[in-house]
């Protein structure tokens, strides 16, 4: 099998021959999302939110607020015509010399519904919104939801992708920052119109939550989601694995908070880290390896990184199932 054929016999429950990673399953592009929803390289936004760029991130200039009362969002979030992107041109440059016979094509769609309250008007004030009023909050998600939404169809018009991977950090490394009952009545819904726009049109929607949000999974897996993306060690992932064969794919594995992860980690750390994934994951046959990886430049995934080659290297030793 290929990395194609064998993601496919993943998603329908079978066992697959290897078990794959992001580095060699995907062609990944971000070049669309770069113009919709947030720039690779810092600066202003589609909406006037200004992003600084670090070596651990990027992230929307601190305690830059464009407003802070929920209530007040109308008056100063002004969405952009999506014929003006450019996404076309993106896709074109992205999509040069992919081989769809062999790899999946996979479409980023960053800064997700409650990402993108937090950066107009910061975490404190969007999680007391999220209490406060509500009511405003859901206006505010259903707006934003619809621009998503035609973003999405145009990413799926240009690029032809085979899975859209949605953004949305919803968690610490603790537990959500709502609680389950609060997601459920006042991001959902706004949440359930996005899944349903991507697998309305025949694309595998993949979500990505960092932190421990396992307790919301079984809502990802109800709206549709088949793939949980940088799926972290401080939720139970063979449990999840165990509970979801079939129905979902669980993308990621590495501690990212542990020595590997460390912007200094040695070769032998990261090598080590990607076999312990393997062998403790891979055999559940609904496993894909992310690996957290930073250098002083960013995410090695996109910046390049002399231990990448043998990672790669030693995870094709133990790779067969």
């Amino acid at each position: 099998m290929n990395q194609r054929e064998n993601f496919f016999a993943m998603l329908e429950g079978k066992k697959p021959e290897f078990i794959p990673n992001i580095m060699e399953l995907y062609k990944i592009c971000v070049f669309g999302a770069d113009r919709a929803d947030q720039p690779l390289i810092g600066g202003l936004d589609v909406f006037g939110v200004n992003w600084i760029v670090t070596k651990e991130g990027e992230m929307p200039e601190p305690n830059k607020f464009l407003f802070e009362d929920i209530a007040d969002w109308k008056d100063y979030v002004k969405f952009p015509d999506v014929d003006s992107l450019g996404i076309e041109e993106a896709a074109k440059i992205e999509l040069a010399d992919v081989n769809r016979d062999e790899i999946i094509v996979n479409v980023y769609s960053p800064t997700g519904l409650f990402e993108r309250l937090a950066a107009f008007m910061g975490f404190e004030n969007t999680l007391c919104s999220l209490v406060e009023d509500p009511d405003s909050c859901r206006e505010f998600f259903e707006a934003f939801a619809n621009y998503k939404i035609a973003c999405l169809n145009r990413f799926i018009d240009a690029y032809q992708p085979d899975v859209i991977t949605y953004l949305d950090d919803l968690a610490t490394a603790n537990g959500l920052f709502m609680s389950p009952a609060v997601y459920r009545s006042v991001i959902k819904p706004a949440h359930q119109r996005i899944v349903e726009a991507v697998t309305s049109r025949g694309v595998i929607f993949c979500q990505h939550t960092c932190g421990k949000c396992e307790k919301i999974i079984e809502d990802y897996v109800e709206m549709g989601a088949k793939i949980w993306s940088s799926a972290q060690i401080s939720n139970d992932l063979e449990g999840i694995m165990d509970k979801y064969h079939g129905q979902l794919l669980v993308e990621g594995g590495w501690d990212s908070s542990g020595p590997a992860s460390y912007i200094g980690a040695s070769t032998e750390e990261v090598v080590a880290e990607s076999i312990r994934c393997a062998k403790q994951y891979g055999k559940n046959g609904n496993f894909i390896l992310f690996p957290t990886l930073l250098n002083e430049n960013g995410n090695s995934l996109f910046v390049g990184d002399s231990r990448l080659g043998p990672m790669i290297e030693a995870w094709h030793g133990v790779e067969k199932l």
